[in-house]
């Protein structure tokens, strides 16, 4: 999370919200009902994205349109797989690892 608090600043997160990000119980205090459907929609997509529960579905699309939908899931896929090969990669070529 912390990679990415720059750029959130520059999109117009305060440190309140970004903190927030990471406890979901804060969510209600912090994020309006669609900001709040879109984070757990990326927070399912990094466990059990093969499953999302009906009614996560169902306020995704009380809140965005089709178009929409396809872009946050795109967005947010796309962080987690950034995510996770960034870490692997870490772990596999560790700096000042001679080859």
């Amino acid at each position: 999370m912390r990679a990415h608090t720059a750029s959130a600043k520059r999109r117009g997160l305060t440190d309140t919200d970004i903190e927030a990000i990471a406890d979901p119980a804060r969510w209600p205090a912090t994020f309006a009902n669609e900001e709040i459907a879109a984070l757990d929609m990326a927070t399912q997509l990094c466990h059990e994205s093969h499953d999302l529960p009906e009614e996560l579905i169902e306020r995704l699309h009380q809140h965005w349109n089709d178009a929409q939908l396809a872009e946050l899931l795109m967005v947010a896929g796309q962080a987690n797989m950034n995510n996770r090969v960034g870490s692997a990669a870490r772990q596999i070529f560790p700096a000042g690892r001679r080859t």
